[in-house]
């Protein structure tokens, strides 16, 4: 095989490489990809382009607008599709998609405030898949943006609580212990509320679920129909990719 010239410009020997917003922001979205729960810092981005963290301010005042850049980039390179098939209803449809949606934005909490406000026109391809996937509801225009907020605030407010919050049994433990401890009820208050408390894994486990169906059933109640019993279960393997795209396992 004729391996095909190189067009880029060569960078002479211990020449370092000439400072510039994308490539600031390529360094720093790498740093994310390869460990999403290290903290993003002047620093750690200075270190991976070679470069003194005061350089940097040159481009950036601050680290939150270099967080706020790498949310644009993040959401700049998001895939979005949907398929529609004949035998799948839209409480099918908007049920994966915000499920997918959830798993795409936990890992990433850092950044979760900055992409709930990013510069880039990324929401609207959101708005366009929505809005066919409601299509059957006949909703009016106000009520189909009131749709479309709350299918957004329920994902990205769901991510932000999950990425944050402490692992149950962590929870179990911790309000175990304060109960024991609490002089306010007696053993039969303590007995009852801790059987409660032992279930929160549980709870966790089925939350997202639940707020999808009570979203699903808003939306229904919006469209004037009488909310169907929905199963909870997520259909996995639909030729549908979500508002924010992750190989990423959650």
């Amino acid at each position: 095989m004729t391996q095909q010239p190189d067009d880029s410009p060569k960078r002479g020997r211990g020449r370092p490489r000439r400072l510039s917003r994308d490539l600031i922001v390529e360094a720093a979205v790498g740093l994310v990809r390869a460990d999403s729960q290290a903290s993003l810092t002047i620093k750690s981005v200075a270190d991976a382009v070679g470069a003194a963290p005061m350089a940097l301010y040159r481009y950036f005042p601050d680290r939150d607008d270099l967080l706020h850049a790498v949310a644009d980039r993040f959401t700049k390179d998001l895939e979005v599709s949907i398929t529609s098939l004949a035998d799948v209803t839209w409480q099918d449809q908007l049920r994966e998609w915000m499920v997918r949606s959830m798993e795409s934005l936990r890992p990433y909490p850092q950044l979760l405030p900055y992409i709930v406000s990013t510069r880039q026109p990324a929401w609207l391809p959101s708005f366009v898949i929505l809005t066919k996937v409601l299509e059957p509801l006949r909703l009016s225009e106000e009520d189909q943006a009131l749709a479309i907020t709350l299918v957004g605030t329920t994902i990205v407010g769901q991510a932000s609580m999950a990425a944050v919050r402490r692992p149950s049994k962590e929870t179990v433990t911790v309000l175990r212990a304060a109960l024991d401890t609490s002089e306010e009820h007696d053993a039969a208050e303590r007995a009852k509320i801790g059987s409660i408390i032992d279930e929160l894994p549980t709870a966790y486990d089925r939350l997202y679920d639940t707020v999808i169906d009570s979203t699903i059933a808003a939306i229904e109640a919006l469209g004037g129909r009488a909310a169907p019993r929905l199963s909870g279960n997520v259909r996995r393997g639909s030729p549908m990719s979500p508002i924010f795209s992750n190989p990423e396992p959650w």
